[in-house]
Protein backbone atom coordinates (compact mmCIF):
# COMPACT_ATOMS: atom_id res chain seq x y z
CA UNK A 1 0.00 0.00 0.00
CA UNK A 2 2.88 2.29 0.57
CA UNK A 3 4.28 1.96 -2.72
CA UNK A 4 1.14 2.82 -4.19
CA UNK A 5 0.91 5.62 -2.34
CA UNK A 6 4.12 7.01 -2.85
CA UNK A 7 3.69 6.53 -6.61
CA UNK A 8 0.49 8.28 -6.65
CA UNK A 9 2.42 11.48 -4.64
CA UNK A 10 5.04 11.22 -7.12
CA UNK A 11 2.35 11.66 -9.92
CA UNK A 12 0.65 14.90 -8.54
CA UNK A 13 3.71 16.19 -7.96
CA UNK A 14 5.00 15.84 -11.32
CA UNK A 15 1.31 16.97 -12.46
CA UNK A 16 1.65 19.98 -10.50
CA UNK A 17 5.30 20.87 -12.07
CA UNK A 18 3.88 20.48 -15.44
CA UNK A 19 0.90 22.88 -15.08
CA UNK A 20 3.10 25.43 -13.69
CA UNK A 21 5.09 25.45 -16.63
CA UNK A 22 2.36 25.36 -19.16
CA UNK A 23 0.87 28.48 -17.04
CA UNK A 24 4.41 30.22 -17.07
CA UNK A 25 4.69 29.52 -20.65
CA UNK A 26 1.13 31.64 -21.22
CA UNK A 27 2.51 33.83 -18.74
CA UNK A 28 5.81 34.70 -20.57
CA UNK A 29 3.70 35.31 -23.57
CA UNK A 30 1.63 38.28 -21.97
CA UNK A 31 4.67 39.66 -20.54
CA UNK A 32 6.68 39.27 -23.84
CA UNK A 33 3.53 41.45 -25.21
CA UNK A 34 3.42 44.17 -22.26
CA UNK A 35 7.22 44.31 -22.17
CA UNK A 36 7.46 45.10 -26.51
CA UNK A 37 5.15 45.21 -28.78
CA UNK A 38 4.64 42.68 -30.62
CA UNK A 39 3.46 43.32 -34.20
CA UNK A 40 -0.33 42.72 -35.02
CA UNK A 41 -0.98 39.93 -37.21
CA UNK A 42 0.52 37.27 -35.62
CA UNK A 43 -2.60 35.48 -35.19
CA UNK A 44 -4.81 36.18 -38.51
CA UNK A 45 -6.58 32.87 -38.71
CA UNK A 46 -9.21 32.12 -36.39
CA UNK A 47 -9.18 28.05 -36.94
CA UNK A 48 -5.43 28.75 -35.59
CA UNK A 49 -6.17 30.33 -32.83
CA UNK A 50 -8.73 27.83 -32.29
CA UNK A 51 -6.65 24.66 -32.44
CA UNK A 52 -3.52 26.35 -30.73
CA UNK A 53 -6.31 27.21 -27.79
CA UNK A 54 -7.83 23.64 -28.12
CA UNK A 55 -4.13 22.21 -27.89
CA UNK A 56 -2.76 24.30 -25.22
CA UNK A 57 -6.34 23.83 -23.25
CA UNK A 58 -5.99 20.17 -23.42
CA UNK A 59 -2.49 20.02 -22.24
CA UNK A 60 -3.55 21.78 -18.88
CA UNK A 61 -6.44 19.32 -18.54
CA UNK A 62 -4.55 16.14 -19.61
CA UNK A 63 -3.53 13.81 -16.32
CA UNK A 64 -6.13 15.54 -14.03
CA UNK A 65 -7.81 12.90 -12.40
CA UNK A 66 -4.16 12.48 -10.63
CA UNK A 67 -5.10 15.39 -8.87
CA UNK A 68 -7.20 16.12 -5.80
CA UNK A 69 -10.53 17.06 -6.16
CA UNK A 70 -10.39 20.95 -4.86
CA UNK A 71 -7.32 21.27 -7.78
CA UNK A 72 -9.41 19.06 -10.29
CA UNK A 73 -12.49 22.18 -9.90
CA UNK A 74 -9.54 24.97 -10.01
CA UNK A 75 -7.74 23.58 -13.09
CA UNK A 76 -11.31 23.43 -14.73
CA UNK A 77 -12.47 27.24 -13.97
CA UNK A 78 -9.08 28.38 -14.80
CA UNK A 79 -9.01 26.62 -18.40
CA UNK A 80 -12.41 28.29 -18.91
CA UNK A 81 -11.24 31.60 -17.83
CA UNK A 82 -7.91 31.49 -19.96
CA UNK A 83 -9.52 29.84 -23.16
CA UNK A 84 -13.68 30.57 -23.22
CA UNK A 85 -15.74 28.10 -22.35
CA UNK A 86 -15.87 26.83 -26.52
CA UNK A 87 -12.42 25.72 -26.70
CA UNK A 88 -12.80 24.00 -22.91
CA UNK A 89 -15.85 22.25 -23.69
CA UNK A 90 -14.53 20.91 -27.24
CA UNK A 91 -11.47 19.58 -25.50
CA UNK A 92 -14.21 16.78 -24.34
CA UNK A 93 -15.70 16.28 -27.58
CA UNK A 94 -12.42 15.31 -29.69
CA UNK A 95 -10.38 12.43 -29.26
CA UNK A 96 -7.03 11.98 -28.34
CA UNK A 97 -4.83 12.16 -31.60
CA UNK A 98 -7.31 13.63 -33.89
CA UNK A 99 -6.62 17.60 -32.31
CA UNK A 100 -5.64 18.89 -36.09
CA UNK A 101 -9.44 17.84 -37.55
CA UNK A 102 -10.69 20.08 -34.13
CA UNK A 103 -11.11 23.36 -36.67
CA UNK A 104 -13.14 21.65 -38.56
CA UNK A 105 -15.82 19.74 -36.48
CA UNK A 106 -16.22 23.04 -34.42
CA UNK A 107 -16.89 25.47 -37.14
CA UNK A 108 -19.74 27.10 -35.45
CA UNK A 109 -17.79 28.11 -32.11
CA UNK A 110 -14.92 29.58 -34.28
CA UNK A 111 -17.30 31.72 -36.02
CA UNK A 112 -18.45 33.02 -32.46
CA UNK A 113 -15.23 34.21 -31.84
CA UNK A 114 -15.36 36.88 -33.98
CA UNK A 115 -15.44 40.43 -32.19
CA UNK A 116 -18.03 42.67 -33.94
CA UNK A 117 -17.74 45.93 -35.06
CA UNK A 118 -17.95 47.69 -31.87
CA UNK A 119 -17.57 44.80 -29.71
CA UNK A 120 -16.74 46.88 -26.37
CA UNK A 121 -17.71 43.68 -24.61
CA UNK A 122 -14.75 41.84 -25.95
CA UNK A 123 -12.52 43.90 -23.93
CA UNK A 124 -14.22 42.44 -20.77
CA UNK A 125 -14.86 39.01 -22.20
CA UNK A 126 -18.41 38.67 -21.39
CA UNK A 127 -19.19 36.87 -24.26
CA UNK A 128 -17.41 33.66 -22.36
CA UNK A 129 -14.51 33.60 -25.13
CA UNK A 130 -11.49 33.58 -22.90
CA UNK A 131 -8.71 36.30 -21.83
CA UNK A 132 -6.00 34.08 -23.88
CA UNK A 133 -8.04 33.93 -26.74
CA UNK A 134 -9.11 37.43 -27.13
CA UNK A 135 -5.75 38.38 -26.15
CA UNK A 136 -4.45 36.30 -29.47
CA UNK A 137 -7.94 37.68 -31.42
CA UNK A 138 -6.65 41.47 -30.52
CA UNK A 139 -2.66 40.88 -31.59
CA UNK A 140 -4.42 39.33 -35.17
CA UNK A 141 -7.15 39.88 -37.81
CA UNK A 142 -5.37 42.80 -39.94
CA UNK A 143 -7.36 45.29 -40.95
CA UNK A 144 -10.24 44.71 -39.04
CA UNK A 145 -11.89 48.00 -37.68
CA UNK A 146 -11.16 47.50 -34.20
CA UNK A 147 -10.97 50.68 -32.21
CA UNK A 148 -10.33 49.74 -29.06
CA UNK A 149 -7.66 47.40 -29.87
CA UNK A 150 -5.09 48.32 -27.69
CA UNK A 151 -7.31 48.92 -24.74
CA UNK A 152 -8.41 45.30 -25.31
CA UNK A 153 -5.14 43.74 -25.17
CA UNK A 154 -3.68 45.90 -22.25
CA UNK A 155 -6.97 44.70 -20.56
CA UNK A 156 -7.01 41.19 -20.97
CA UNK A 157 -2.96 40.71 -20.57
CA UNK A 158 -3.07 42.17 -16.90
CA UNK A 159 -6.21 40.06 -16.47
CA UNK A 160 -4.54 37.24 -17.82
CA UNK A 161 -1.49 37.17 -15.59
CA UNK A 162 -4.05 38.18 -12.31
CA UNK A 163 -5.60 35.40 -13.08
CA UNK A 164 -2.95 32.72 -13.28
CA UNK A 165 -0.87 34.38 -10.85
CA UNK A 166 -3.97 33.66 -8.50
CA UNK A 167 -3.84 30.19 -10.16
CA UNK A 168 -0.49 29.39 -9.30
CA UNK A 169 -0.84 30.14 -5.72
CA UNK A 170 -3.72 27.39 -5.80
CA UNK A 171 -4.75 26.33 -2.54
CA UNK A 172 -7.82 24.15 -1.28
CA UNK A 173 -8.87 27.82 0.55
CA UNK A 174 -9.63 28.81 -3.53
CA UNK A 175 -13.00 26.81 -3.27
CA UNK A 176 -14.73 28.69 -0.01
CA UNK A 177 -13.25 31.71 -0.51
CA UNK A 178 -12.80 32.84 -4.40
CA UNK A 179 -10.72 35.74 -5.25
CA UNK A 180 -12.73 38.45 -6.53
CA UNK A 181 -11.94 40.93 -8.99
CA UNK A 182 -14.18 43.86 -9.77
CA UNK A 183 -14.59 44.52 -13.50
CA UNK A 184 -16.66 46.75 -15.59
CA UNK A 185 -19.54 46.54 -13.16
CA UNK A 186 -19.27 42.63 -12.87
CA UNK A 187 -17.72 40.84 -10.17
CA UNK A 188 -16.01 37.74 -11.73
CA UNK A 189 -14.82 34.77 -9.62
CA UNK A 190 -10.62 32.86 -10.26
Amino acid sequence: MGDWAASRAKARLDRREVLDELVTRVRFEVRLHLAEAVPAGRYDDLAEVFSLGHGECAALLAHRRVLPWWERRLLARFARRLHGRAIAGSVTDVPAGSAAEAPRAFGTEIAGLTPDSGDTGARYDLQGRGLLTVFRLALGARGEVWPDRHEVLSTSARNILTCSDAFLRRSPWQLLWPVYRVRGLRLWRL
